[in-house]
Order: structure tokens, then C-alpha cells, then sequence
């Protein structure tokens, strides 16, 4: 004690005065280039990168095998790769569906991770119960998913969805248009885009010969409650009969159609088009109809002048130069028509690349708001610069 301070007395600073000073003074900061890592420490496994950057990155990576990779490669990678492997799911062969619906089934985690889930089983006929009780269980472990899409065979019967908890926004499925189907449509209010790709009648009373094709000549009552999808604004029906197709427009904002359209109920099908809350935009036809090419577009443009794009394809009919000009006139009618496609699988004789360009410009005279024009043979049109160019040339 005398010393410390006899110390101060002669302004000599004691070993804590000095220390406390030292740490007072401000510490020098090394530049970055100079500073030489402490290499004794292992480095970091966990990314400097946001969330964000990693995952769209990784989204970028198209291979599985590279995503199961990084999976097992790093621990902080493995949360953003499996959120990618989940989030979207297409089942094809048995034995791995099988595998993946078995994990779905026993791992909620993992299931919640599923956003889209695609089952494409067109082959695989008399499904086991094992089978269908192990689809289930997955399904109601799936409570985050809201796009869905099941094409298995005819005599697949559906999935009682009724346990499910899931509200999709899309939904495409090959099951029948029937009770059960309908069932389920109306727990899902949700639902913006819907595809059926299922027989309304029994196949065995397809009606078919060299002047008609009807894949729906008794088709089953299809009665969907006016509350079901009301949000609906995309509909396409590969194969549904036009009873089907009314049910679902009547009353609901649907924009975007696709339908079948036969011989003997051609004006009844188009007539179900303004059955809508909305005007239809986009109309996507596949015509069986053997007489299409006369009366198509007349009996389209009377229904709905206001489309935006219309995609025709005739697959009885044959089309010549001569009959697509006798159309043009027809164009006339359609007021915001921007897209158009007619197509026919059948030509009487081919139609040269002079004519094509002949006849898009007679088309857009005719209808001047035209943008893009694909002929039947499949050349691809499209306006430039006030001449119509073909995109064979572009390129």
C-alpha cells in the first residue's frame, strides 16, 4: 500500500492504473487483407446467404439426384433442398409411389411440405385396398396442398376425399363424372382451375360411325349445388357431355374454357357458354363434328364476340385453301379476337406457304384486331411490322 502510493505521489502509474489505461485506449482494427484467419477452427457449415438466395438457387437445380445431394451434404442446405424435393411430387411407377405415399403417410412434417402432388397411374388397373388405404392416409397428412392431379384408369374408383382437410386451386382428375366426384368439388371453395378428363357415360354406349362421334350419348345427371367453386375461372373438359359443362358455368366467373364439341349437340354446347358470371376469353375446341368447316366460326362468333383467343381443332373435317377463306367473312363478328388457331388433322390438299400467308391476311382484314394465327398445317403466324411473318422464317 505505501508503495502504490508513494508511486502515485511521483506520478508513476501502479500495474492496474496502467492496465486500465491500456484497455481505455481505442483497439486498432486490423485491415482485411492483412488479417490471417485463425485456421485452428473448423469453418462454418452454415451459409452467410439468405433463406431466400439458397432457395432460389437450389429451385434451379433440376436433377433429384443433385437435390438428395445437398440434402446429405450439409445440414443447413438439407432444410432448404427438402422443402424444394416436397413441395412438388409426381408419382409414375409403382413400387416408388408406393415408397413416397408410405413416407407422406408416416411423416406429417414432410407431408405438410407438399404444395403439389401429381398421381399418374394410367396403367395400373384392380388396385389393391392396401393401396388405396395407404393413398389415403398420405393424403390426409397432405393439409397444405392446393394442387392435385389423378389420371388412373376407368375402373379406378375415387378416393373418399372426405376425411382430407386440404383446400386445392387446382384439380385435375380422370375419375367419372358422377356423384362422388361431385361431392367433392363441393367442399372446395377454393378452387380456381379444374380439368376432367373422366367419361360421363358408360363407354360401352360410345356412339361412333363415319358421320357422327359421341363419347357421350347417355351421359349421367350431373346436379352441382349453385355455391360449389365459386371463385372457378378455368374449366376443361376433355370429355364431359354439355350437361356437365352448363352445370359447372352456370352462375360462376369462369374466363377459360376447353370442351368436346359432337355432331348432334353442337349449338346446345356453345350455347352453355354464356351460362358464365364472367364472358368467356380463351375457348379451346376439339370438334367431331364432320360438317365443323362450314359453320364453326359463324356459330361461335354469335355466341361470344368478345373472345380474346380461340383454338379450334377439327379432327372429321377437311380443310382446303378454298374453305379457309370462305371463313373469313365470318371473322368479321369478333370484336377483340387477338389469338386464333384452327387446326384440322386431315387437309384435302396442302396448303402451300404462299396461300397460308394469303389467307392470314385476308383473316386479319377481316379482323384487324389479330395477332397471331396458327393454319392447319400447323405454321405459326404472327404480325410484323404490318406483314404477316412466319415464324419458320424468324428463326
Amino acid at each position: 500500500m505505501l508503495d502504490n502510493f508513494n508511486a502515485r505521489k511521483a506520478g508513476i502509474p501502479d500495474k492496474r492504473s496502467r492496465s486500465a489505461s491500456l484497455d481505455t485506449r481505442p483497439a486498432k482494427i486490423p485491415h482485411l487483407l492483412s488479417h490471417s484467419p485463425d485456421l485452428s477452427r473448423p469453418p462454418s457449415t452454415r451459409s452467410t446467404l439468405p433463406i431466400e438466395i439458397l432457395d432460389s438457387v437450389l429451385r434451379c437445380v433440376q436433377s433429384r439426384n443433385d437435390l438428395a445431394s445437398v440434402i446429405i451434404s450439409n445440414k443447413h442446405l438439407s432444410d432448404v433442398a427438402v422443402r424444394i424435393v416436397y413441395h412438388s411430387i409426381r408419382l409414375e411407377k409403382p413400387l416408388e409411389s408406393i415408397v413416397c405415399l408410405r413416407t407422406l403417410s408416416q411423416n406429417s412434417r414432410l407431408a405438410l411440405l407438399v404444395r403439389s402432388l401429381d398421381i399418374h397411374w394410367p396403367n395400373l388397373s384392380h388396385p389393391t385396398a392396401n393401396l388405396y388405404s395407404l393413398a389415403l392416409r398420405a393424403f390426409r397428412n397432405t393439409s397444405s396442398l392446393n394442387s392435385l392431379s389423378i389420371d388412373v384408369p376407368a375402373d379406378f374408383h375415387p378416393w373418399n376425399f372426405n376425411t382430407c382437410s386440404f383446400q386445392l386451386k387446382k384439380f385435375t382428375t380422370s375419375f367419372p363424372c358422377d356423384q362422388s366426384l361431385i361431392s367433392f368439388l363441393e367442399t372446395q371453395p377454393s378452387l380456381l382451375d379444374l380439368t376432367l378428363r373422366g367419361f360421363n357415360s358408360n363407354p360401352a354406349e360410345f356412339s361412333f360411325n363415319l358421320n357422327t362421334f359421341n363419347l357421350n350419348p347417355n351421359p349421367i345427371p350431373f346436379s352441382l349445388s349453385p355455391d360449389a367453386m365459386p371463385r372457378l375461372s378455368c374449366l376443361r373438359a376433355i370429355h364431359a357431355s354439355f350437361e356437365i359443362i352448363g352445370s359447372i358455368l352456370k352462375g360462376r366467373p369462369v374466363t377459360q374454357v376447353s370442351m368436346p364439341l359432337y355432331a348432334d349437340c353442337v349449338g346446345r354446347s356453345l350455347d352453355v357458354l354464356k351460362l358464365a358470371s364472367e364472358p368467356i376469353e380463351r375457348l379451346n375446341l376439339i370438334s367431331f363434328d364432320p360438317n365443323a368447316p362450314l359453320h364453326l366460326l359463324d356459330e361461335i362468333a354469335n355466341r361470344l364476340p368478345d373472345l380474346e383467343a380461340l383454338h379450334v381443332v377439327i379432327l372429321l373435317a377437311q380443310c382446303s385453301d378454298t374453305m379457309l377463306e370462305a371463313l373469313a367473312p365470318s371473322l368479321k363478328k369478333f370484336k377483340s379476337l387477338q389469338y386464333l388457331t384452327y387446326m384440322s388433322a386431315i387437309c384435302s390438299d396442302e396448303v402451300s406457304r404462299d396461300d397460308e400467308e394469303n389467307i392470314a391476311a385476308m383473316w386479319h382484314q377481316c379482323c384487324p384486331t389479330l395477332k397471331t394465327i396458327i393454319l392447319p398445317m400447323g405454321k405459326v403466324w404472327f404480325l410484323d411490322n404490318s406483314k404477316w411473318t412466319c415464324l419458320e422464317d424468324a428463326e
